[in-house]
């Protein structure tokens, strides 16, 4: 399954599109002036056309999944605003198209100054865009944010790992999947949703890495939270929610406990997995094992690979029933 967005064509920013009929103007010739004129102004509708099909390829926001809607949510700060947006693209296409028809009958009928009623229409059509500027260049760059995504299919089992950042999410995701995400010491390396699949003769199995959560209120999240967030409230399957126990944790044991109640509060299937054995702060390492005693939990070294063949078989066998059922 492809992104919804990947074939959104994206058209030039507004200035650049002006510049470029201006470049492209002079280069437009024919034997006779009223039709070099009238070639012109095509030449110009051509150009304008970009931001039509862009409004044409872009995917209908309320049919997306949930998923990829709330991408767009985040991504725009405000759904309605992108809404207002599209629209107002949407209506300086239909100006541009009536300065057409309008100058072009002009210039048919006209037996001179052909070229005067010419920079009227370009001058215009070009108010017309820089009018709505911020607008089509903001609904432009969210285009292109949101057609860098990964595909992601909501139809798939699948794996969702979260937790705080600098938990060994990206290690894990890389030692059981397909994925290959970038790997580092320090905290919000993940800046992303990355995903990866294990495929095997029962079921192709989606394994998403999902950037880390710091204990605050929802509104004080940053942009990248709000995505691990999307991806665990609005994907269906299993959370591996990881602890870190180690020297390095960014997050004290009540904050990681409070992080982990909140993604059990979301109402999906959380399994808690203490991570990064290899290296324990023993003090944070028992109070997270006392908060986990009643319930069944795992303990790997991601890096290492402790636990880890325990742990996916486990999942395995929970997202094969999941899917029996």
């Amino acid at each position: 399954m492809s992104s919804p967005f990947e074939r959104i064509k994206i058209p030039l920013d507004v200035e650049e599109t002006i510049r470029q009929i201006l470049k492209g103007i002079p280069r437009i010739s024919a034997s006779d002036p009223k039709e070099k004129c009238l070639k012109r102004i095509r030449f110009v509708e051509e150009q304008i056309s970009r931001y039509e099909a862009f409004l044409k390829s872009f995917p209908r926001i309320n049919g997306l999944h949930p998923f990829y809607r709330e991408i767009v949510e985040i991504l725009t700060g405000n759904v309605d605003k992108f809404r207002i947006c599209l629209a107002s693209i949407k209506k300086a296409i239909f100006l541009t198209r009536k300065l057409s028809k309008d100058y072009s009958k002009l210039i048919s009928k006209e037996e001179k100054d052909f070229n005067k009623y010419l920079r009227e229409y370009v001058g215009r059509v070009a108010s017309i865009l820089r009018r709505r500027k911020k607008c089509i260049n903001f609904a432009i760059e969210i285009s292109k944010k949101l057609k860098k995504l990964y595909a992601i299919d909501p139809n798939l089992p699948t794996i969702i790992v979260a937790g705080p950042p600098n938990a060994g999410k990206s290690t894990l995701v890389g030692k059981i999947s397909t994925a290959k995400p970038e790997v580092a010491v320090y905290p919000f390396t993940t800046k992303d949703i990355h995903v990866g699949h294990i495929i095997n003769e029962l079921q192709r199995i989606q394994v998403i890495d999902t950037p880390g959560i710091l204990d605050r209120p929802m509104k004080e999240r940053n942009e990248i939270e709000l995505k691990a967030i999307n991806a665990i409230k609005n994907l269906e399957g299993i959370i591996v929610f990881l602890f870190d126990v180690s020297s390095l944790s960014m997050l004290k044991p009540k904050e990681q406990i409070n992080l982990y109640n909140e993604v059990k509060g979301l109402g999906k299937t959380v399994v808690p997995v203490i991570n990064k054995i290899d290296d324990v702060d023993k003090e944070l390492y028992n109070l997270i094992k006392r908060e986990l005693e009643k319930e069944h939990h795992f303990e790997i070294s991601a890096e290492k690979g402790y636990g880890v063949n325990e742990l996916l078989n486990y999942l395995l066998d929970k997202l094969f029933k999941q899917k029996i059922n």
